[in-house]
């Protein structure tokens, strides 16, 4: 009976310290010119669940033209765990001034997950021209960005 009880305890033990990877998804909230004015991260089980709660995030903040950022190409949001970087651009578009973001994740290397970064940010910027440039607005490993980690 002792050795079942240890055994229990023991598994119960480990499965809590077993950590849930997530997932990683990104919107923002544009203005009437299409500059992004606030962002929202947010992780979940799954890509759908993060696209939820970052969609969700935004509409609590009562914000308007709310886009959740998907991407179709290699940006590595599907994945679990590895490095995550997210970009931010700024520029004057016609005499006004224009923010967007990019979001990569890699496995690999921050330089890779930067890059895939740059190509997200492409996707829904299409003005953007890599001699622009970009600054990293947050950065780290996908499975440590915890809920209070999304909110900095």
């Amino acid at each position: 009976m002792k050795i079942k009880i240890l055994v229990l305890g023991l598994l119960v033990f480990l499965l809590s310290g077993v950590h849930s990877y997530s997932q990683v998804a990104l919107a923002v909230s544009k203005n009437e010119n299409g500059s992004s004015v606030k962002y929202s991260l947010k992780t979940g089980a799954t890509l759908e669940e993060a696209y939820t709660k970052v969609q969700k995030d935004l509409e609590e903040q009562d914000m308007k033209n709310i886009f959740v950022l998907k991407s179709t190409e290699n940006t590595g949001h599907e994945l679990k765990s590895g490095h995550y970087v997210m970009i931010i651009s700024s520029r004057k578009n016609g005499g006004r001034f224009f923010v967007s973001y990019g979001l990569g994740v890699s496995p690999n290397s921050r330089e890779e997950a930067e890059q895939r970064a740059l190509v997200h940010l492409m996707e829904h910027d299409w003005g953007y021209d890599k001699n622009m440039g970009h600054a990293i607005e947050k950065e780290g490993m996908l499975e440590d960005l915890t809920p209070s980690e999304e909110e900095k």
